[in-house]
């Protein structure tokens, strides 16, 4: 990998390019505002930098989007006052000073006791801990609900894996017989879910997302697209 910077009307613009195995030149934008390019081993410099120049002004608008988006996520951390979702619910999280190591939920209020009420790290571990907890609990019942509902689909009954990830809500692996759901889901209404799991038990029957499956999905839950956009539009809280 190589810096790299070429200027398209007086604004410089930095990018870190890799060397690979690639017919085309490729550009993206990564969360953080860096711009990075790939391109083949035989392409000449002044050949990329004249591409990445050409697209001088996606680049821009691009990152003016990740900008106005950076400024208004919300932050990472896990504090008094911390507004947080938990199954739908906006909550609150309070941090008390204690002897015992516990998390308990209240109402809208999730309070963290810890000896270590300072150390951000240790008080963040412990709740994605705690989220863990009742994700498990709560996608089993799910699963084993929604398993009832489509059994005679043919399906098999999947074990359940749970993962922090960031970019899908949920996969199967049908050799293994497992569906994986994303811990951020705990954070969303039961019915998100529910539309989730559903969603990777009909890919035991129909592997592709041609219209045989989204009929399938519909058959069980016409609103499923509902619930979908709320997935992708609320229940972000930053952790």
């Amino acid at each position: 990998m190589s810096r790299k910077s070429v200027s398209y009307m007086g604004i410089p613009i930095e990018y870190t390019l890799t060397r690979k195995p690639v017919k085309n030149i490729n550009i993206r934008i990564n969360e953080h505002g860096e711009i990075m390019v790939s391109a083949g081993r035989r392409v000449p410099s002044g050949y990329i930098n004249d591409f990445v120049e050409s697209r001088a002004e996606w680049i821009i608008r691009n990152l003016a989007a990740i900008e106005r988006y950076n400024e208004t996520k919300p932050d990472s951390g896990v504090y008094t006052g911390k507004k947080v979702y938990f199954l739908g619910q906006l909550c609150v999280i309070d941090v008390e000073e204690g002897e015992g190591e516990r998390v308990l939920i209240d109402g809208n209020v999730i309070s963290i006791y810890t000896k270590k009420a300072d150390d951000h790290e240790a008080v963040k571990k412990m709740y994605l801990k705690w989220l863990y907890t009742e994700a498990e609990k709560v996608f089993s019942l799910r699963m084993e609900e929604i398993y009832s509902i489509i059994s005679g689909e043919g399906v098999p009954r999947a074990a359940l894996d749970i993962r922090n990830m960031k970019s899908v809500w949920g996969t199967c692996n049908i050799e293994k017989c497992k569906i994986t759901l994303n811990l951020q889901l705990i954070k969303a209404d039961v019915k998100c879910i529910d539309q989730v799991i559903l969603h990777e038990y009909m890919h035991f029957k129909v592997r592709n997302h041609g219209a045989d499956f989204y009929k399938l999905i519909d058959k069980y839950m016409s609103d499923w697209r509902e619930y979908k956009k709320d997935l992708e539009e609320k229940y972000k809280d930053g952790i």
